[in-house]
């Protein structure tokens, strides 16, 4: 058996020859396909080994995590790749395919070492697949590498630690390192102060490299976190501080890209606490979250890629073109808003009461129950321009037929979990005892959506006004341009004479036997 993963990164490589489209469609839907039931089939408990050099490599190893990521990983590639073959240049669709090959790998990831590897190609790809769409977004491209090289590095030193620490590349909680792994996945995750990538990225790429972006960047930091970090209270705490500044920049976002993405750090935020708390239920509600979460920000993502498509702009006013023209995007964006604001019998309300449910700390349930009533509050805002507000945009032309299929799937599997929630027990083995129907539950799901809507009518004229001036600070820039300017600085005494070079060659050597001393 191999990893699903490498049937992606094959594709890759087909799609480097000359191929007519119908040839480029079908070995993309194979690949899909196959990859998914590959997937599908694979049994917890199973694992490859490969000798490397000195090291015993573990590059494929299944158990219930890593399946339940992995088929999630699966289906949205499927949907992803079918709503984005018809829109997209051949190249963009080969670093889509490395993208999710790379991503699937390390869901199935047995060693670190493998995992590093994997890691970075998913660095790689997506950063080309931002730089090379247009000038336009070649220094959005630039500082997204940047930001993910950086965590990458803090990734690979961390394992270098580890095995310095253990003498093992096994890739279970890790011993030693762990700030630096903290660092890399903060990255990944865009926590608050690590995300200033995310916004950017996901707002001037185009808009089907956001829905795949969507899908997997944040969700293997996730993932890996649950490997890696399980079980650090601490973080559960700073979960929550990151979904409320989320919170506060979705609601003054004026483009829907960027409120999709600032609503991803909330979503992150409640995965984080189920993570942080580590216990089997905690995990469980986590990672079914993310299962969930991937579903409907998915959806959400293509819908306003629709939009785009259909009227050429990304802002609030132009999602009315939802309602009358577009039928297909209209039913997948309700289910959507409906799963992401926990609305019962619909498929976010199972996770986040599992993770409700986990919770013992009165500060981590008062700070749920605000993510909570955050979330609804944002998507009020996202339903009055969608639904609701008087608008003369026209739609100039119907979305590509490949797009509402890509969403459809995404759509229909949302309703069947909402129907059915005991199918992500089916599919991972991991089983958790709760009755998600009871009067309490159900009333605790709902109470956080009605506060939201009286709020939403008292401060409607705020919460959907335009603010201008964001409140957005990116320290990174900051330090750069610091960094830049002091270099010019001392640039100036490297003026070619000898005398100036020797001084400064006398000074380091002081300095350095000070520091001996």
């Amino acid at each position: 058996m191999i990893t699903p993963g490498l049937l992606y990164i094959l594709g890759a490589l087909l799609l480097l020859l000359p191929l007519n489209y119908k040839i480029k469609y079908i070995i993309s839907l194979l690949i899909t396909v196959g990859a998914l039931i590959i997937t599908f089939y694979l049994l917890p408990g199973y694992s490859f080994q490969l000798d490397f050099l000195k090291y015993t490599l573990v590059p494929l190893k299944v158990d219930n995590l890593s399946k339940l990521t992995g088929f999630i990983f699966a289906v949205g590639g499927l949907a992803a790749v079918i709503y984005s073959m018809t829109i997209c240049s051949r190249a963009n669709l080969r670093l889509i395919f490395m993208f999710i090959g790379s991503a699937l790998t390390v869901a199935f990831a047995g060693d670190l070492f493998t995992l590093y590897i994997f890691w970075e190609l998913m660095t790689i790809s997506s950063s080309f697949l931002i730089l090379m769409t247009s000038d336009f977004t070649k220094k959005t491209g630039y500082y997204y590498f940047l930001m993910h090289v950086a965590g990458s590095l803090s990734l690979l030193w961390a394992i270098f630690l580890q095995y310095s620490a253990t003498g093992s590349l096994s890739l279970n909680a890790i011993e030693a390192g762990i700030p630096f792994v903290m660092i890399a996945i903060a990255v990944k995750l865009a926590f608050v102060g690590f995300h200033t990538w995310m916004p950017p990225a996901y707002s001037k790429a185009p808009f089907y490299v956001a829905v795949v972006l969507s899908i997997y960047t944040t969700k293997v930091g996730v993932y890996v976190m649950a490997l890696l970090l399980p079980g650090i209270k601490m973080l559960a705490y700073a979960g929550v501080i990151s979904a409320l500044f989320g919170i506060v920049m979705a609601l003054r976002a004026y483009q829907v890209r960027k409120f999709l993405s600032y609503s991803i750090m909330v979503q992150v935020g409640f995965m984080i606490v189920g993570i942080s708390i580590g216990s089997e239920d905690g995990i469980a509600g986590a990672m079914f979250h993310l299962v969930n979460h991937i579903l409907y920000k998915t959806v959400l993502f293509m819908a306003v890629g629709v939009v785009i498509y259909t009227t050429g702009k990304d802002t609030f006013e132009n999602l009315a073109s939802i309602r009358r023209k577009l039928p297909v995007t209209l039913i997948a964006t309700l289910v959507a808003i409906l799963g992401i604001t926990g609305v019962p019998f619909f498929n976010g309300y199972m996770s986040k009461t599992i993770i409700k449910d986990a919770i013992h700390d009165p500060f981590l349930t008062w700070g749920f129950n605000l993510m909570s009533f955050g979330t609804s509050l944002m998507f009020l805002k996202f339903i009055y321009y969608a639904f609701f507000k008087k608008s003369t945009i026209i739609v100039e032309k119907k979305p590509a037929f490949s797009m509402q299929v890509g969403m459809g799937i995404l759509a229909l599997l949302m309703i069947v979990i909402g129907i059915n929630p005991f199918l992500l027990e089916y599919v991972s083995n991991i089983h958790v005892d709760i009755n998600y129907f009871d009067t309490k539950h159900m009333l605790s799901g709902i109470k956080s959506i009605l506060w939201s809507i009286a709020v939403f009518i008292l401060l409607k004229k705020y919460l959907v006004k335009n603010y201008e001036r964001l409140l957005h600070f990116d320290i990174y820039r900051g330090i750069a341009k610091l960094f830049v300017a002091t270099g010019n600085k001392l640039s100036n005494y490297h003026d070619g004479r000898l005398s100036r070079y020797l001084v400064w060659a006398a000074t380091t050597l002081i300095i350095l036997l000070l520091l001996m001393v």
